[in-house]
């Protein structure tokens, strides 16, 4: 069996040269190959050109153990991927019986009972090949191990829809590259919010400077400032050396550090309030929903997320949550006054132990000198009282949105804190 060490993602699909569609499962395979000791040294985007498309195969495939191709698998006559694929490889198309069965399962399902000709195509499997069965679409997947030019690779092609994708990998591909490994990775991650990346590296470089094993890395993903604390281990049953990395960075870092795992600022607000039995609820005005939408997403917020208050007009601001015509007048929407009472409001009209409202500017208009465009005020209230928080945001309107939105999470998750 053939130890893989090294694998490279082939993205197929005009689409993603256009910028149409975001490569949202190079990320994704990255970060899977990653956690499992296999290096993934290059990713390309090609075309649904065959010629351009063979020749990328065909060199991925002499410098890789592993060549991930996806997307390119479905029924029109620009979807080649597996038939480019099975002739890099040497290897033939043949129908595969199974998967005919599967597909006009999948049609009759869907009150279809003609399969086209076209859809058929999709059966076509590799000699030699293992193929995956695609529980949420209509297109398998195939582990095509084969040698080219001298060089024996694994061709891995896996769907492009990421909601078909991921689950054939972590349900297909993930236990065949494991069993095939002789790298394994201990990886642990530390979130952090409210520092920069070259700040909260600067605090730790001495134990950058001095790693070995594990390694430390740092980088920025979806707002979060991260660092991912790396151990190299032959066994399961090695000692955990991460842990004494993870110590000293909190000591330096702990202000800033909100998750040491894999939990969003979101699930953790969610945990934080599961955990002390309280509740919350959101008066939004720039943010127009978005605050409520992040917990919302979260499994189980129901338990302790009320409801939210889009109180966009001053007349809803007053009506809904009875701030004052005096504030609106003589201070503006946009002050603090104006989020301390949006706050107060919703905590007594919707009845919970927590109330944060969001009140700003997001532009591109609106702004003043006195109030520029990325000027947003947060409150929250609680039995103790209400704080308020005045932020200068930058960036676009979507930018200032999102930024607004993680400044009012971590306001919350640092008030269940104190």
């Amino acid at each position: 069996m053939k130890t893989i060490k090294s694998a490279e993602i082939v993205a197929v699909g005009t689409e993603l040269l256009l910028g149409q569609t975001v490569n949202t499962n190079a990320s994704f395979l990255a970060m899977q190959l990653a956690e499992i000791g296999i290096f993934s040294y290059y990713q390309t985007v090609v075309g649904d050109n065959p010629e351009r498309m063979r020749a990328q195969i065909e060199l991925a495939a002499q410098r890789s153990d592993c060549v991930l191709i996806t997307g390119g698998l479905g029924p029109t006559k620009d979807d080649i991927s597996m038939a480019i694929a099975a002739e890099v490889a040497g290897k033939k198309l043949e129908p595969h019986e199974p998967s005919r069965r599967a597909l006009e399962s999948y049609f009759k399902s869907r009150g279809r009972t003609n399969v086209t000709d076209n859809n058929w195509k999709q059966t076509l499997m590799p000699e030699g090949g293992i193929v995956l069965p695609n529980n949420r679409g209509t297109a398998p997947g195939v582990i095509l191990p084969c040698e080219v030019k001298g060089h024996k690779t694994v061709f891995i092609l896996l769907p492009g829809p990421p909601s078909e994708l991921q689950p054939m990998f972590r349900e297909s591909v993930r236990p065949y590259l494991e069993a095939r490994t002789d790298q394994k990775l201990r990886n642990q991650y530390i979130r952090m919010f409210g520092i920069g990346e070259s700040a909260a590296e600067s605090a730790i470089q001495d134990l950058i400077d001095s790693q070995t094993n594990p390694t430390i890395a740092s980088y920025v993903a979806g707002g979060d400032v991260m660092f991912r604390v790396t151990q190299q281990i032959s066994t399961e049953a090695e000692p955990d050396l991460n842990g004494p990395v993870i110590a000293k960075i909190k000591e330096r870092l702990s202000d800033y550090i909100f998750e040491i795992g894999n939990r969003s600022m979101a699930e953790v607000v969610v945990d934080l309030l599961r955990d002390t039995g309280r509740t919350v609820s959101f008066a939004e005005s720039c943010t127009g929903g978005l605050l409520a939408a992040s917990i919302t997403d979260i499994a189980g917020s129901s338990s302790v997320f009320k409801g939210g208050i889009v109180a966009y007009d001053n007349a809803v601001k007053m009506q809904l949550l009875n701030v004052s015509a005096k504030i609106l007048e003589k201070e503006g929407a946009v002050s603090a006054a104006c989020a301390k009472a949006m706050a107060t409001g919703c905590r007594d009209v919707l009845n919970t132990d927590y109330a944060v409202s969001v009140t700003g500017i997001a532009g591109p208009d609106g702004g003043t000198e006195q109030k520029p465009v990325g000027l947003v005020y947060l409150a929250i209230a609680d039995e103790q009282g209400t704080e308020v928080l005045e932020l200068h945001l930058f960036g676009d309107r979507a930018r200032i949105r999102e930024g607004a939105v993680r400044q009012a999470q971590n306001l919350l998750r640092l008030r269940l804190l104190a």
